[in-house]
C-alpha cells in the first residue's frame, strides 16, 4: 500500500475513492473496501482512501473523553491487510475544515485526486460543518464526469456497525461483540515497563503495559483472556485491567498481562495484546490467598477459551 501526505505528491491509476476517518477499520469499513476492490477491476484502477490526521477533535482541542480504536500507524497496517492500494492522509487544518462542500468536491476529489468513482457510506458528511450530502456529490459527479455510489448501513444482528458502538462495547467490557463488529481481535500496543512486582511474589509475574498513545480506548476494568505478541512470538495470556484493589489503594489504572509458559525478562519489549474474551470483573479479595486462587482459576479459564 502506498501512502501520500499531500495531494501534490499523489498518484494513482483510475482512482476508485472513498473518504473518512476509518477508525478501527471495522467490518463496515471492510465492506466498503471489498466493494471498491470489485469496482476497480471494472475500471482497471486502484482503490484510494482519503483520510485526515490529526482527528478533528484533536485539532480543535476537544479531547475530553475522546478516544480512538486505532492510532494512525495501526490504521495503516489494518488498511493494508484489508487490501487497500493507496491511502492519502491530508493534514486537518482550519482551512480544510472551512472548505465548502462544493470546493471539497471540485478541488480535492476532482482536480486533486482525479476520481473515476467515489464510494461513500450511507451517513457520510463532508465540507464545512458537515453540510455535504450524497445528493450534492452525485450532482457534481454528473457535471464533472465521475460516478458516485452509496453503500447502505452494514449490519450485524440487525445493528449498524459504527466506531462509536464498538467504543461503547469496549468501555462496557463486551469484547466479544466489539470483536465481531471489528472482524478481528481488538488490540493494544505498548512497551513493558517496571511495575510494583507484586505478581512475582505470589507466583504470577506480570508484564506491565505502557501504551504508546493516550487516545486509545482501554476496555473496561476486569480480567480477560488474550494473546500477547512479543518479538514475533504469540503467547496465551491473562490480562488484568484495573486498580488492583486487593493489594493497593489507588485510582490509577494499569494493564498487566500474565503470559502462560514464559519466564524471561520482558522489560522494554514491544507487546501487542489481542483481547479475546472477558473472564470476570475485577474484585477486591479478602486475602492474598483468595486472590491467588482466583488467578489460578482465571488461568484455567483462559486456557479453555484460547484453546
Amino acid at each position: 500500500m502506498r501512502i501520500y501526505h499531500s495531494i501534490e505528491e499523489f498518484s494513482a491509476k483510475n482512482p476508485i475513492v472513498t473518504i473518512g476517518m476509518f477508525d478501527g477499520v471495522h467490518a463496515g469499513h471492510r465492506t466498503i473496501l471489498r466493494q471498491m476492490n470489485d469496482i476497480k477491476r471494472e475500471y482497471g484502477g486502484e482503490t484510494v482512501l482519503l483520510t485526515f490526521w490529526p482527528h478533528p477533535r484533536m485539532y480543535f482541542g476537544k479531547t475530553d473523553g475522546f478516544s480512538l480504536l486505532t492510532t494512525i500507524d495501526e490504521k495503516m497496517e489494518l488498511l493494508e491487510q484489508a487490501g487497500l492500494d493507496v491511502c492519502v492522509i491530508l493534514p486537518f487544518s482550519s482551512d480544510f475544515a472551512n472548505l465548502s462542500p462544493e470546493d471539497y468536491i471540485s478541488s480535492i476529489l476532482y482536480k486533486g485526486i482525479g476520481a473515476k468513482k467515489v464510494v461513500i457510506g450511507y451517513d457520510h458528511r463532508y465540507g464545512k460543518n458537515g453540510a455535504g450530502t450524497f445528493d450534492l456529490m452525485q450532482d457534481f459527479g454528473k457535471k464533472l464526469g465521475f460516478e458516485v455510489e452509496q453503500i447502505s448501513a452494514y449490519s450485524v444482528d440487525l445493528m449498524a456497525v459504527s466506531s462509536t458502538k464498538i467504543r461503547n462495547c469496549l468501555l462496557q467490557g463486551n469484547i466479544e461483540t466489539a470483536n465481531s463488529y471489528l472482524s478481528y481481535e481488538y488490540f493494544l500496543n505498548g512497551i513493558v515497563v517496571a511495575g510494583h512486582q507484586f505478581g512475582r511474589t505470589i507466583g504470577f509475574p506480570t508484564a506491565n503495559l505502557q501504551l504508546n498513545t493516550e487516545y486509545k480506548v482501554i476496555p473496561a476494568n476486569g480480567v480477560y483472556a488474550a494473546f500477547a505478541e512479543i518479538e514475533n512470538q504469540c503467547y496465551k495470556a491473562v490480562v488484568n485491567i484495573g486498580t488492583n484493589p486487593t493489594v493497593r489503594q489507588t485510582t490509577c489504572r494499569t494493564i498487566e498481562a500474565y503470559l502462560l509458559g514464559i519466564q524471561k525478562d520482558l522489560y522494554n519489549k514491544n507487546v501487542r495484546v489481542r483481547f479475546v474474551s472477558r473472564i470476570r470483573d475485577e474484585h477486591q479479595f479478602e486475602t492474598i490467598q483468595d486472590l491467588q486462587t482466583a488467578i489460578s482459576t482465571d488461568v484455567e479459564t483462559a486456557k479453555k477459551i484460547l484453546g
